[in-house]
């Protein structure tokens, strides 16, 4: 099991915005100090005070700069720039990293953001399919020609390419059961929440995922990948309630808007709620969080007996800790706990019952000397 963090540069309404971008690179090299694998950040637009991560191919390289981390854009909304453009920031980045870029996808979980790039709603789907089309297709380092729904060129040859071969791992950030279900189908790696998600409603978007992977095809450049990362909200303190008093107020604000957006993505989508699982149970309702879903806020008893019960569930290969709402020193405190108390004895537990290991795709590092 690997281990990561994912933050999304949330902007408390006592913090300075301008210094939250820079705090960000020390929690990473906090995270690189501590042993985990990956730091993350989402692309968030528009959502200012609470959020600073929109440029997150900026963010990412000063990660890289200064840790020996491996870097995850979650995820990097294709439906809003062109596509060759994606391929050669991404290309050039995994390259200066020498090969530390994890990829991920996603269509973008707002309209608002939608509409300000003047992208209608209801094609983000189809335009996050032929971007990642094209974006495979540029990385194999051939020269093409393309001609899709959206976008139209020819002798088109994108350099640098990524150092990793054939090319980074690629995953699609999924909510649904049936975005889950669109990443199998592709062969892709499938980046889920479980921010406001019982266990069961996690196993439903999994075994989505497992049983349309069986079937799928991948990209035609594309070398097929089965990975399974789960983000689950997070924070750790002394004690249980010093954690939640730290925290609850943004995590309850966030499910809230978020659930939202969920329900609205849908119908804006599909033209109808049917198939959609997201209720209102979880609105202002940090108790219900915390009891019914995988959310590990506490002390680090508690998230030790969450992330055994994450590993007993679910057959996956990472984990990323959703850290954001406290203040910097209470988030490089957390990191400290998470790395220093609670993950080496979780992994001495799950080491003495070990699942069966999974034979995955892996990409090599060309040389960039």
């Amino acid at each position: 099991m690997k281990y990561g963090i994912i933050e999304q540069g949330y902007v408390r309404r006592d913090a300075d915005p301008f210094e939250r971008v820079r705090q960000l690179v020390t929690e990473a090299q906090q995270a690189d100090k501590y042993g985990f694998t990956s730091f993350a950040v989402s692309e968030q637009h528009f959502k200012f005070p609470t959020n600073s991560t929109g440029a997150l191919d900026v963010i990412l390289p000063w990660v890289a700069a200064t840790t020996d981390l491996r870097m995850l854009p979650s995820a990097a909304i294709l439906s809003l720039h062109h596509p060759l453009a994606i391929a050669e920031r991404w290309a050039t980045i995994d390259v200066l990293s020498e090969g530390r870029l994890d990829f991920a996808v996603g269509r973008g979980n707002t309209p608002k953001t939608a509409s300000a790039f003047q992208i209608p709603h209801a094609e983000t789907n189809a335009r996050t399919m032929e971007s990642l089309d094209i974006i495979f297709r540029a990385w194999s380092g051939e020269e093409f020609s393309y001609k899709g729904d959206f976008w139209e060129f020819e002798d088109i040859r994108v350099h640098p390419i990524p150092a990793q071969r054939p090319h980074p791992r690629v995953s699609l950030a999924a909510v649904s059961p049936g975005s889950a279900a669109l990443a199998g189908k592709h062969q892709l790696g499938y980046l889920g929440g479980m921010h406001w998600l019982r266990w069961a409603q996690v196993h439903d978007r999994v075994n989505a995922y497992n049983e349309a992977w069986e079937t799928g095809t991948p990209f035609e450049y594309a070398q097929p990948l089965h990975h399974i990362s789960l983000q689950v909200p997070t924070h750790v303190a002394k004690t249980d309630k010093l954690a939640r008093e730290q925290v609850e107020f943004g995590i309850v604000e966030y499910a809230n808007r978020a659930m939202k957006q969920d329900i609205l993505n849908h119908q804006l989508t599909y033209g109808t709620d049917s198939g959609m699982d997201t209720t209102g149970e979880f609105y202002d309702n940090f108790d219900g969080l915390l009891d019914l879903t995988s959310m590990i806020v506490g002390s680090p008893q508690l998230a030790i007996d969450k992330l055994l019960r994450v590993h007993e569930e679910y057959d996956i290969d990472e984990i990323i800790f959703h850290l954001d709402y406290a203040k910097h020193d209470e988030l490089l405190e957390c990191i400290r706990l998470l790395g220093e108390e609670v993950l080496p004895v979780v992994e001495k537990e799950t080491a003495r019952n070990p699942r069966p290991a999974r034979t995955l795709a892996t990409s090599t590092v060309a040389s960039v000397s």
